[in-house]
């Protein structure tokens, strides 16, 4: 029976478990713990260790990345575990994931994308009504305003190059007709950087999918990602 922890780091809560046959490997879910986790509940079977800290609503900016690496540091010691870890990161998971592994690449050894959120602006713009809050707590955690972040340039759409050279093995999910992060202004615009760049990754689109469900109806992709 897989162990569960649940003990609190610099503020914020940590939840880890621990297989029976643990291999020292660790998946770190970015974001929503639960969601989606077949994949995962499987690959704690097979004796990888799940990872997930809850720091919410700081949008990959430079405070969480350096929350998300003290954590790391704590985390391999206290449990034992390998120095890098498999990210994954399902939408605003994927903006965590794809930042984490640009600001500490050697501390990471594989991600999965799942409906990332890498256009920051044209995602969160597009709010309306009382989810334009959101939008208003993005900017703030860069220290920008409704002008300023028409010209930002450090979100992820525009690091791919230092984010694909630190060689770095990739899976992308996403659904086609997802209306959240959009196609063309989010996982297209990484697809057709890996393409011009001549750059595999792994990739599973799902025709007339949304922005939900993630994951996939059979996980065995995933799981022969994480085990190749």
């Amino acid at each position: 029976m897989a162990k569960q922890y649940q003990y609190e780091f610099n503020g914020y809560k940590a939840y880890v478990t621990v297989p029976d046959n643990p291999n020292g490997k660790w998946i770190w879910k970015a974001e929503y713990l639960t969601a989606f986790d077949k994949a995962e509940l499987a690959l704690v079977e097979q004796g990888y260790t799940h990872v997930y800290y809850e720091v919410r609503f700081m949008y990959g900016c430079y405070k969480l990345q350096r929350l998300m690496h003290k954590f790391h540091l704590d985390v391999i010691e206290r449990f034992h575990l390998q120095k890098k870890c498999i990210l994954i990161g399902m939408s605003v998971g994927g903006l965590y994931s794809f930042n984490y592994a640009l600001a500490y690449p050697e501390y990471v050894e594989k991600v999965c994308l799942d409906a990332p959120a890498l256009d920051l602006y044209d995602v969160y713009s597009r709010l309306e009504g009382e989810d334009v809050q959101y939008y208003e707590k993005m900017m703030a955690c860069y220290g920008l305003t409704r002008e300023t972040v028409k010209d930002f340039k450090d979100f992820p759409i525009h690091n791919f190059k230092e984010f694909f050279d630190a060689g770095i093995p990739v899976m992308l999910i996403a659904g086609d007709a997802d209306t959240v992060c959009r196609p063309e202004t989010n996982y297209k615009r990484m697809l057709q950087y890996c393409e011009e760049n001549n750059i595999p990754i792994t990739v599973c689109i799902k025709p007339g999918c949304g922005h939900h469900p993630h994951s996939l109806e059979d996980i065995t992709p995933i799981l022969d990602f994480v085990n190749a």
